[in-house]
């Protein structure tokens, strides 16, 4: 059966209209609850009932973030230069715990080989090779300093 380019124009734009009758209804919007803008509303309660509520309320309210007077610790800062992370980055990631944190599975404390590269990264913070970690990275920032402070460009 062979259908004409007439029928087919004809299909198409049934369908195309069926389609615009069907979702006519949601570009119209809402009117059925009426005017969507807020109606002004007339409160019974007096301002000054609603001062004296507020107070109460203001008076037994929990206290938020760190008030004056209130109990909770003040956070710590770190006091690390940035050779120190830079030195302690590199010993984390020699000592294995970098490949054993990034890996498929990622960390599990449990594992022996977990256990292995924390013992080993325990070892490498307290040996001497730390501060020499440091020292050098003062040294590489100490010397950058020294090349920027003589370049006329900067």
């Amino acid at each position: 059966m062979k259908f004409s380019s007439t029928t087919r124009v004809l299909g198409t734009a049934t369908v195309a209209a069926l389609l615009a009758i069907a979702s006519a209804p949601s570009f119209a919007g809402n009117y059925a609850e009426g005017d969507p803008r807020p109606a002004p509303f007339s409160s019974s309660t007096t301002r000054a009932a609603v001062s004296a509520d507020a107070r109460q309320w203001l008076a037994s309210a929990p206290t938020q973030g760190y008030a004056e007077g209130s109990p909770q610790p003040e956070p710590r800062v770190s006091a690390n230069s940035r050779a120190a992370v830079a030195a302690d980055t590199q010993l984390w990631i020699r000592s294995g715990l970098a490949a054993q944190q990034n890996g498929e599975a990622g960390a599990d404390p449990s594992s022996p080989a977990y256990r292995q590269a924390a013992a080993e990264y325990a070892r490498l913070r307290t040996s001497p090779a730390y501060g020499a970690l440091i020292d050098e990275f003062n040294r590489r920032q100490s010397s950058a300093r020294a090349e920027e402070d003589g370049n006329p460009l900067r």
